[in-house]
C-alpha cells in the first residue's frame, strides 16, 4: 500500500515538474475550506496550479490549514495535497474538471470511528490518502472562480467543499 501512494507521488510529482513553462499557464489561488462531515471545521485553502498549452490539464499542489471549533478549544491541523486534473465538459466560459491526488495531513485520525475508512496508512504523525477531485471554473480572465469537492480516502469525516479565486499569472 506505501508503495502505491510513494508511486502516486512520484509520478504526479514528475509530471507536474517536468513540463515546458513557456507555454503554459501558472495560477495563484486562495479559498475557504469548509469540512463536509464536520460542521464545526473550517479552514482556507492556498494553491499553486500549472496548465500546460493544452488547457485539458491541470496540476494542483495546495496547503489546507483546518480549524475545528469544540466548545471552548480551537484544534488545527494541516493538510498538503498534490492533483492531477483532467477537463471532463467545457462550454463557453464555464470547465468541469475531476481528477486523482495524493492527500497528506497532521491530523490524529481514529481508524475505529464510524466515518473513518482504512484506505490510508500512517508513518509518525502524518496520515497519507489518496483524494478524487471535482472542481467547477468560472474564466474571468484573468481570474477563475472555483468551487471543488474532494473526497478522500480517509473517510467522509474528512471530505471538504472549497470555493475561491485563482489568478493567472501568465497566460
Amino acid at each position: 500500500m506505501k508503495t502505491i501512494f510513494l508511486a502516486l507521488i512520484w509520478f504526479v510529482s514528475f509530471f507536474c515538474f517536468s513540463q515546458d513553462y513557456e507555454n503554459g499557464s501558472v495560477d495563484f489561488g486562495l479559498g475557504a475550506a469548509i469540512s463536509v462531515g464536520l460542521q464545526e471545521e473550517v479552514g482556507f485553502d492556498i494553491r499553486l496550479q500549472y496548465q500546460p498549452s493544452i488547457k485539458k490539464r491541470t496540476y494542483i499542489a495546495e496547503y489546507n490549514r483546518f480549524f475545528i471549533k469544540e466548545f471552548e478549544n480551537t484544534e488545527v491541523y494541516n493538510e498538503f495535497g498534490v492533483t492531477y486534473n483532467i477537463r471532463l465538459m467545457h462550454w463557453e466560459a464555464l470547465s468541469i474538471t475531476g481528477g486523482v491526488g495524493y492527500i497528506v495531513n497532521d491530523y490524529k485520525v481514529l481508524s475505529r470511528a464510524e466515518d473513518t475508512s482504512s484506505f490510508f496508512f500512517s508513518t509518525g504523525s502524518f496520515n497519507h490518502a489518496a483524494a478524487l477531485k471535482f472542481r467547477g471554473l468560472y474564466h474571468i480572465n484573468p481570474i477563475q472562480v472555483f468551487v471543488e469537492l474532494n473526497l478522500k480516502s480517509f473517510g467522509k469525516r474528512y471530505d471538504t467543499l472549497i470555493f475561491g479565486l485563482t489568478y493567472s499569472l501568465g497566460v
